[in-house]
């Protein structure tokens, strides 16, 4: 076939259908070909019905054993990976300099993280790769689909587990403690410890983050340390910075990071009661491989974990 009627047949197909063909093919699954690409179920069998239009071929079929790829399917799926890759390469270019990238990454993280690297961030993108925008955006519910669906290019943060098919990498390991400001819960503490029960409730009002990012577990057993595993929470936020804040307020407690401490403007590392056991978490950094530039993502994360690490670095276990 003639160049120009190859192009002219390529101006009637939607590219951008074959990254899901591609995730569809290795699912063989047309829900858990959904959920990887953070789409619904109705909408994922609507792109099937125009990829089978496109290459007219019914590429999945139903079989006992779930759905089956059909032999034109299978052709496709040996053939389609390399040419994404190509293409990928093909975007990136041959080398990546990030004197001269162009582009924005956006950056999801909590506020007390992102006040600690914030400013030495913005100064090393300023001298190494003016041509790149930052965009930050405080911890959702919603940010491993954001993730998925490209909104996003990296997550930072303490997680146990990472959704598929985000990619993950431990940046170091932070201890994580009940803290408080109240003189008087030592003498609280011993109380309990030595097996007195005069009181039968907890004094502290608990104060509690929105976002909590690792296994509630942790929560449990270090609020069992105070007698308040049962208790009801004060307040709840998803700003890690405004609840730091709220623990000034008589009686407050929370588990926190032990670096969160630090932005405090108006006390000293010693005023701060720790309680309990200190719970060593990892810090990852989450990103989805199949992002549209992934040697500025690779060289962002890069940067953005070893300012991280020099940031916190008097935290580390």
């Amino acid at each position: 076939m003639p160049l120009e009627n190859k192009i002219e047949q390529l101006k009637d197909c939607d590219l951008n259908l074959l990254i899901a063909l591609s995730v569809l093919l290795k699912e063989a699954h047309v829900t858990k070909s959904a959920k990887e690409l953070g789409l619904s179920q109705s909408a994922m069998s609507q792109i099937l019905k125009r990829l089978r239009l496109m290459f007219e071929d019914p590429l999945l079929v139903k079989s006992h054993n779930g759905m089956t790829l059909t032999n034109k399917a299978n052709t496709i799926k040996l053939e389609l990976k390399p040419i994404l890759n190509r293409v990928l390469t093909i975007l990136e270019g041959d080398t990546f300099n990030p004197a001269t990238a162009q582009g924005r990454i956006r950056v999801m993280m909590n506020d007390v993280l992102a006040q600690m690297c914030i400013a030495e961030l913005i100064a090393e993108l300023d001298q190494h790769a003016p041509g790149i925008e930052l965009e930050y955006m405080t911890q959702q519910t919603e940010g491993f689909k954001m993730l998925r669906r490209g909104h996003l290019d990296l997550i930072v943060g303490f997680y146990d587990s990472v959704p598929k098919p985000i990619r993950s990498q431990v940046i170091a390991k932070y201890p994580w403690q009940l803290v408080t400001l109240d003189n008087s819960a030592p003498e609280y503490i011993d109380m309990l410890n030595n097996g007195y029960h005069i009181i039968e409730e907890s004094p502290f009002k608990l104060l509690r983050y929105q976002y909590q990012e690792h296994n509630q577990i942790h929560m449990i057993n270090a609020l069992k340390t105070i007698n308040a595993e049962d208790a009801s929470y004060s307040m709840t936020s998803g700003s890690l910075s405004t609840l730091t804040q709220a623990m000034t307020a008589p009686c407050t407690i929370m588990l926190l990071p032990h670096y969160s401490v630090r932005i405090f403007e108006h006390h000293q590392v010693e005023d701060f009661i720790w309680l309990g056991d200190t719970i060593e978490l990892e810090l990852k950094c989450c990103w989805n491989e199949h992002n549209r530039n992934l040697e500025l993502q690779k060289w962002f994360r890069k940067l953005l974990s070893s300012i991280l690490i020099k940031q916190l670095g008097d935290t580390t276990s």
